[in-house]
């Protein structure tokens, strides 16, 4: 029996114990106690209480023998799901309901800037901001980070959203995605690329990329949305600017000055 599933079963409200009796009797089909206390491993001395409890959780139906012995059948694993599910969207709609609610009962004092920590809510707060973008999306990123991104990114073209903004390592960006002329200016220490998201003038996400792992920061501060929407598109205008090998060059030449002289 496989322990992922038995994870994955708990997360459906049943205990380890019920998960086993259950994923069990779905394998042996029709049972008594004591078949499927040996095929799930639970002790002799629990496994009464346990089928009794997933009996009154709907898990399972039972009926007594010519002998009296209590016989356990499964309900299937198809009508399962399908209560679960049901209940799940149920109590995820009253929840969205109510936290909104909670949200709406008072203005709140403004948060201009706060912290995203961790990988995965760094690239889902990505997804929200530009599945929620009506107007535009600007990005400037990295390839790891707009691989991870790009599906949404398309479908934010295919409803009539603008995509526009610069690409660091990226081959073939989608339309309206700039490649961005190579420059070691453009690379942070020890590789620790950066990326900038903003949608429609009023949500913006920037920090480190995802897969760096580090943090990232979320506003709705419209100052610091103008200048990091002006910042990406001053740096197109540039990089249109660029056309050839010695305008690279020269390019970089005067942005190393121009470092130079900060540090002096």
């Amino acid at each position: 029996m496989k322990d992922a599933m038995l994870d994955k079963l708990q997360k459906f409200g049943l205990n380890l114990y019920e998960a086993k009796a259950y994923a069990s009797l779905l394998k042996i089909g029709t049972a008594n106690a004591y078949k499927i206390s040996k095929e799930s491993g639970i002790p002799r001395a629990r496994i009464y209480d346990v089928l009794e409890s997933i009996t009154k959780a709907g898990l399972a139906m039972v009926e007594e023998s010519s002998e009296n012995v209590k016989i356990y059948t499964p309900v299937p694993s198809k009508i399962f799901l399908e209560r679960i599910k049901k209940e799940w969207e149920s109590d995820y709609e009253q929840v969205r309901s109510d936290l909104q609610d909670l949200e709406a009962e008072e203005k709140k004092q403004d948060i201009y800037v706060f912290t995203v920590k961790g990988k995965e809510n760094i690239i889902a707060y990505c997804r929200q901001i530009i599945k929620e973008a009506g107007q535009y999306v600007i990005i400037s990123m990295w390839s790891q980070m707009y691989e991870l991104l790009l599906p949404e990114l398309e479908e934010c073209k295919k409803r009539g959203c603008n995509v526009l903004g610069i690409s660091h390592d990226i081959k073939n960006p989608i339309e309206g995605i700039e490649k961005h002329f190579n420059s070691k200016m453009h690379n942070m220490s020890e590789n620790m690329h950066w990326f900038i998201l903003s949608a429609d003038g009023k949500k913006l996400l920037y920090g480190y990329s995802a897969e760096i792992d580090k943090d990232a920061f979320y506003t709705e501060d419209a100052s610091h949305i103008y200048l990091m929407e002006d910042y990406i598109l001053h740096d197109m205008i540039i990089n249109r600017l660029i056309k050839d090998k010695e305008d690279k060059e020269k390019m970089v030449q005067m942005m190393q000055q121009i470092v130079r002289k900060i540090k002096e």
